[in-house]
């Protein structure tokens, strides 16, 4: 593979991390504003029913049946309320688990492509490196110097003639 192609695959690899992280931020920004969405409803509803009840309570001060029942209403109604928004804040904490579990899981794996994408562009690199190739060879010139020269048969030294 051409360093160019690998060094691609390192940036895929670390694009497809951010990408992880990215939907994981979104998806939990998601949860939140459902859970603060539901708060905000239910605010409200308690807000209009304790309107409805004073409006109910002056209209008719005198009728005790009509009180006990209002407030009676009232109250359950903001049973209900906090007990739905309850379980569905329970239920966004159990699926922002298994969110944060899954991004970690794709994390984890995209993590593994990004190293074995930043080995192989350093195993390129090396190779690719003039200065890697000069300290090869120069290397090997050092360990065949080293070696022990294979014993070759001498020639016979010339006599010197005399004249």
């Amino acid at each position: 593979m051409p360093a160019n192609e690998t060094v691609q695959k390192y940036y895929d690899a670390l694009i497809a991390s951010y990408d992880i992280l990215v939907d994981a931020v979104a998806k939990s920004n998601e949860r939140g504003l459902k859970v603060t969405q539901q708060l905000v409803s239910d605010v409200a509803k308690g807000q209009r029913d304790a309107l409805e009840l004073g409006k109910k309570l002056a209209a008719e001060p005198t009728d005790l049946g009509q009180f006990y029942t209002a407030v009676l209403e009232a109250t359950t109604a903001a049973q209900g309320r906090a007990l739905a928004f309850t379980q569905a804040a329970y239920q966004e904490a159990a699926g922002a688990s298994t969110d944060t579990r899954e991004a970690v899981q794709k994390l984890i794996a995209a993590n593994q492509e990004t190293t074995k994408a930043a080995v192989e562009v350093a195993r390129k690199l090396a190779t690719a490196n003039p200065l890697a190739d000069v300290m090869r060879r120069n290397v090997e010139r050092f360990t065949a110097a080293a070696a022990p020269k294979a014993a070759a048969p001498k020639a016979p030294k010339a006599e010197k003639a005399t004249v």
